[in-house]
């Protein structure tokens, strides 16, 4: 009786089991990849001229908020020296001045942070795209049927590096959209 499953499962493996074969016979037509690239992001962001005029648009930016924010607080500073010279009635009407004035101060640093936030993202995703524009128009132009980023590759020859090549046609191209 022992035998009876085993002749059984056997009998079903071997009626099916034809089938499997032909299944996996059908070959997967895939593309071939030819040609293929990769880019350094790192380094095409930071060395490409629009990210560092980009930068120094925002160290402007932040040094002239810092500089108002340094007038809002030495204002804040002097109206609280004087605030032990005055009677308790000037006092108390100075000191809800300088309550007005931390609130202003606290919406200032408030409003600044997110201007310089929304700027920073701003910039940024447009040098993303910029980048990705570029090495796009790059790879069709060059015959390259892929362009990896160095994030995605683990080794990658030196001679299908192609970051500078593209960290170029960047650099060339602002040049020629800066007034």
């Amino acid at each position: 009786m022992k035998g009876v499953p085993v002749l059984l499962f056997g009998l079903l493996l071997a009626a099916h089991g034809s089938a499997l074969p032909a299944a996996f016979a059908e070959e997967q037509q895939f593309p071939t990849v030819k040609r293929v690239g990769f880019i350094s992001q790192d380094r095409l962001f930071h060395d490409y001229e629009r990210t560092k005029s980009s930068m120094a648009k925002l160290k402007e930016l932040s040094d002239a908020k810092k500089a108002e924010r340094d007038k809002m607080v030495a204002e804040i500073k002097g109206m609280r020296d004087e605030l032990v010279l005055l009677n308790p009635e000037s006092r108390a009407e100075r000191q809800q001045a300088i309550d007005e004035k931390m609130k202003a101060l606290a919406a200032f640093d408030q409003g600044a942070k997110e201007t310089f936030r929304r700027q920073e993202e701003e910039n940024v995703k447009t040098i993303l795209e910029e980048i990705e524009s570029v090495a796009s128009s790059f790879a069709k132009e060059r015959g390259f049927d892929l362009i990896l980023s160095d994030r995605a590759v683990i080794y990658g020859a030196d001679a299908i590096d192609v970051t500078d090549e593209i960290l170029t046609r960047l650099n060339d191209k602002y040049a020629k959209q800066r007034p």
